[in-house]
């Protein structure tokens, strides 16, 4: 292994002195508590490929950053030397607002591309989470957004186009910038949600749409998550102009609260009905209107992320007809925080405090396949992702994927270890 300093001056060589120094113990670019080598911020395209050739001649396993708002997803890194940090690549490339899309560098906070794009009433369908400043090409890697998904679709379906820099240094495109302009397999659907196992997304172009005349945040508060449910199911088969749905529950001692949050958007005649047709709706599901401030759930945000840094954080995928039963097992556990989308069958359970994750873990695991739902783990305490496979059992294609990652990343020095399977 080369000498951490020749690494440093080597890396300074390319992107200059200020922008490659060492952690000095500082758990800024900690990924599982462990620290890396050296970080280094490249300010061009061709940094990042000049660096990322140096990594791979050197052998230096590289985990790529952004807004880092969620370090520590994914399996335990094999080996971690260098931190990549896509902080200083944070311009808009591209806008024409009458193209509708947008072309960005993928460290470009969600929050500030939104602000630029709402001065031509735009934006991109990304969910902004208050506190947080998650960057694009992040969100891109761990294929994260929230609970309007159902109205504006997944990442993958906004996603038209990407930049990215290879494992050995090369730059690359998928997509374009138009529309309609892929032939062929789409590899941008492969890059999204990889965790940078396969390249470095530098540039993203998204699909842009019209920001809402009239947005509506109404809040009922149910007694039992069936109720909840049956109410959003109903509203969904009713058309309104539902932007997000977000059902919480919290274990208060009785863990009987529930929060149903729902979104609306559109111009004023259609909200108008739907709010009218809501407040019709209420008594029949024993729903009262929720003033005030919304109570914060004790154990999860709106990106799903436990408060408890050495608590159990899963995230699960199940039939939106099944939810209410799903929920219904998984109370039958210490019953966990939540916070769940119930239109398309997401659910964040947490359990922030709990001594027991693993029994917890391989319980849930064992509801979950009952209900055939799938399982991902998104924190977990260190020593909990020693004992486990995060993503769960390999699927049936794993195969496939690890031949995959072979042709993308031969040496195995992007992310090593992080995906399906410690690919």
């Amino acid at each position: 292994m080369i000498a951490q300093a020749t690494v440093l001056d080597d890396l300074r060589a390319i992107v200059g002195d200020k922008h490659a120094y060492l952690p000095d113990d500082s758990p800024t670019f900690a990924v599982d508590g462990m620290n890396p080598k050296a970080i280094v911020e490249p300010r061009t395209y061709e940094e990042v490929g000049a660096v990322m050739r140096y990594a791979s001649q050197a052998g230096l396993a590289t985990i790529a950053s952004g807004g880092r708002t969620k370090p520590d997803i994914g399996n335990l890194p094999a080996r971690y030397d260098l931190a990549l940090s896509l902080s200083r690549l944070d311009q808009i490339i591209e806008y024409e607002p009458a193209d509708l899309t947008v072309t960005c560098q993928a460290g470009i906070s969600v929050p500030e591309l939104q602000r630029r794009l709402r001065v031509h009433g735009q934006k991109v369908p990304l969910d902004e989470r208050p506190g947080k400043q998650p960057s694009a090409g992040g969100m891109l890697a761990t294929n994260s957004n929230g609970p309007s998904r159902h109205a504006f679709g997944e990442l993958r379906d906004f996603t038209i186009g990407m930049r990215v820099v290879t494992a050995d240094g090369r730059t690359t495109r998928a997509g374009g910038k138009v529309v309609k302009n892929v032939a062929g397999y789409d590899l941008c659907k492969l890059y999204i949600g990889s965790l940078g196992t396969l390249a470095v997304i530098v540039e993203a172009t998204f699909k842009v749409m019209p920001v809402a005349r009239i947005e509506r945040t109404l809040a009922f508060r149910l007694r039992t998550s069936g109720n909840a449910c049956s109410l959003a199911a109903d509203l969904l088969r009713r058309g309104l102009a539902l932007s997000y749905l977000q059902l919480r529950g919290w274990n208060n001692g009785a863990n009987d609260s529930w929060l149903l949050e729902i979104g609306l958007a559109g111009s004023e005649g259609p909200v108008a009905r739907s709010e009218n047709e809501l407040a019709g709706m209420a008594a029949d599901f024993k729903a009262e209107v929720a003033d005030g401030d919304a109570p914060v759930n004790a154990g999860a945000t709106d990106s799903g992320e436990s408060k408890e840094a050495r608590g159990l954080l899963c995230r699960f995928s199940v039939l939106p007809s099944r939810l209410s039963a799903f929920i219904g097992g998984l109370q039958a556990l210490e019953p966990p925080d939540m916070v769940a989308e119930p239109a398309t069958g997401v659910l964040r359970a947490s359990w922030p405090n709990s001594a027991a994750a693993l029994t917890l873990l391989e319980r849930s695991r064992e509801i979950a396949k009952s209900h055939s739902a799938a399982c991902f783990v998104e924190r977990c305490p260190p020593e909990l992702k020693r004992r486990i496979d995060v993503f769960g059992d390999p699927p049936p294609a794993f195969e496939l994927m690890r031949r995959v990652k072979q042709q993308f990343d031969p040496n195995g020095i992007l992310s090593p270890g992080r995906f399906v399977g410690r690919l």
